[in-house]
């Protein structure tokens, strides 16, 4: 087994999955030329955040069972079936929501946690580094994404027919890549999963759940908006377009350069840096004088930020519990990446609706970013960390 081919395939699973952070622009179409709410986008977007870690836990379940190849030809299906519901729904919210919510969120929970899981096991002495890369290429999705949509808008087709393009490009890519996601038997790394009870009532738990909360509570709230922030910015619909593509840029850029760090210094420090980051520039975007260059730079920040979220609570799962409970211990702490997929989007959405402005919510943003810092700052910590919670190998 060629374990760079791997890791390979894996960034690919994730690239196709990642789509999902273009959505600002998918919104932003659904409320123009179809009558959707700004709240109704973000209960799409917020729902697929939130089934996507829940389903996260089942896989870890499965796993030792039907193997992970199986488990990421499910996720081509499911998410292949799920785009293509959307698609030929004639603009029908319920339809919309439970292909892209339901359907797509399951598939990419099964595809993430096998992309993210697997490659760490091939290379357990660089838990960060490899995090970092294959979660880059979920990072990285958005401007895939984008690039494909506003090219499939700007020929006269509308967002429902993107979505059949994406059900059977981006399908039959995972289908590809699903292939080459194997793990080394003699590894002997998908194991018996840890006990959940054992798992909730750990403290050291407790912190990373609150953790991953807060951080991408604050950045889901503006990924998810950030098109109709933009918009509300005064921004040139060409500088929303690029500042979409620049988050991903940053998100993935922000993915490994966090994963490098956290080898370094360890995720402790690294989470707390990479949080003021994200709340510095979600701050910034409130100040109403800004410049398309300005918008942009602060797009930047916050996306390097927030590409930080998915590799350093994943790599102080890792370091932990054990390498081989990762897969099993994760989707628990995943579960708070969940309810901040209902609580940022929507929240955001909704008080956008009621007052006319994304003030108030980028201000909330804002703080839960801090909060998140904070939570990990080592003199603040309310938490007292354990040498070791599992007695395998880390």
């Amino acid at each position: 087994m060629n374990k760079k081919i791997t890791v390979v395939s894996a960034f690919l699973l994730m690239l196709c999955l990642g789509g999902v952070y273009a959505w600002s622009l998918i919104a932003s179409e659904l409320v123009n030329s179809f009558g959707y709410t700004t709240t109704e986008t973000q209960i799409i977007f917020g729902l697929l955040i939130a089934v996507f870690p829940l389903t996260m836990i089942g896989a870890g379940k499965l796993a030792p069972v039907i193997g992970p190849s199986r488990i990421s030809l499910a996720s081509a299906f499911l998410f292949t079936s799920g785009y293509l519901l959307a698609g030929l729904s004639r603009g029908s919210f319920p339809a919309v929501l439970i292909g892209i919510s339901l359907f797509s969120g399951m598939a990419t929970g099964l595809g993430y946690w096998v992309a993210l899981t697997i490659p760490v096991q091939l290379y357990p002495e660089r838990k960060g580094l490899i995090t970092g890369l294959t979660s880059a290429g979920f990072g990285l999705g958005a401007l895939v994404l984008s690039k494909l949509a506003g090219f499939v808008l700007q020929s006269g087709r509308d967002v429902f027919q993107l979505f059949v393009i994406i059900a059977v490009l981006y399908g039959l890519i995972i289908l590809f890549a699903s292939r080459f996601i194997k793990i080394d038997n003699s590894l002997n790394r998908v194991s018996t999963p840890a006990s959940s009870i054992r798992v909730v009532k750990n403290p050291v738990f407790l912190k990373l759940f609150l953790g991953i909360f807060f951080g991408t509570f604050a950045g889901l709230l503006i990924v998810g908006s950030l098109k109709l922030i933009g918009m509300e910015s005064g921004m040139d619909n060409n500088i929303i377009i690029l500042s979409v593509s620049l988050l991903s840029v940053a998100n993935f850029t922000g993915r490994i350069f966090w994963g490098a760090v956290s080898d370094r210094i360890g995720a402790g420090l690294s989470i707390v840096a990479a949080l003021f980051i994200q709340a510095a520039g979600i701050s910034l975007l409130s100040i109403s004088s800004l410049s398309g260059t300005k918008f942009l730079l602060v797009t930047l920040i916050i996306g390097l930020g927030f590409g930080g979220n998915f590799v350093l609570f994943a790599r102080e799962t890792a370091q932990k519990f054990g390498v081989a409970q990762l897969g099993s211990v994760y989707p628990y702490v995943f579960l708070g990446y969940a309810a901040a997929g209902i609580g940022g989007p929507v929240i955001g959405g909704l008080l956008n609706d009621l007052n006319g402005t994304f003030s108030f919510s980028i201000y909330i943003a804002a703080l839960m970013s801090l909060a998140g810092a904070l939570l990990y700052f080592p003199s603040l910590s309310l938490f007292r960390q354990r040498k070791s919670i599992f007695p395998e190998e880390s």
